[in-house]
């Protein structure tokens, strides 16, 4: 069995522009070789099955929609996406979680995970995202 994980947080405020990648800025947790970091991605080098939950907490400047998406190599994976709405800009703060299972294929290579913002600017105060290798 393979205990691979990685725990990584923002907990500083990080704007994000439309369409910006959210910051994972530290390594909270650790554990193994299947899963690193490389900037803002979470790396997974080994064939198989990952678990995956985010959560986000959001204000904005302005109303709107907020989606974040996680993307794999630069595509969202399907069901994985959380939206909220803004409705009164820099008093309202939402929280997004988004939790799944990604696929990496054995002819892919390492897959890059990263936080999309798709949606209005936002300012992130919390950030977590835990990745866990299933096998």
């Amino acid at each position: 069995m393979n205990n691979s994980l990685i725990y990584m947080i923002n907990n500083g405020a990080s704007s994000v522009l439309a369409n910006g990648v959210i910051p994972l800025t530290t390594i909270a947790r650790r554990r193994g070789k299947c899963i690193q970091n490389d900037s803002n991605s979470i790396i997974l080098n080994a064939p198989g099955y990952y678990k995956v939950n985010v959560t986000v907490t959001l204000s904005a400047a302005a109303a709107g929609s907020v989606s974040i998406a996680l993307q794999k190599n630069g595509v969202t994976v399907p069901g994985m996406t959380g939206a909220t709405t803004i409705t009164t800009a820099n008093t309202e703060n939402r929280q997004v979680i988004i939790s799944g299972v990604v696929r990496v294929n054995c002819y892919e290579g390492a897959a890059a995970l990263t936080l999309v913002n798709t949606g209005i600017a936002i300012t992130t105060s919390n950030v977590s995202i835990d990745v866990e290798y299933l096998d």
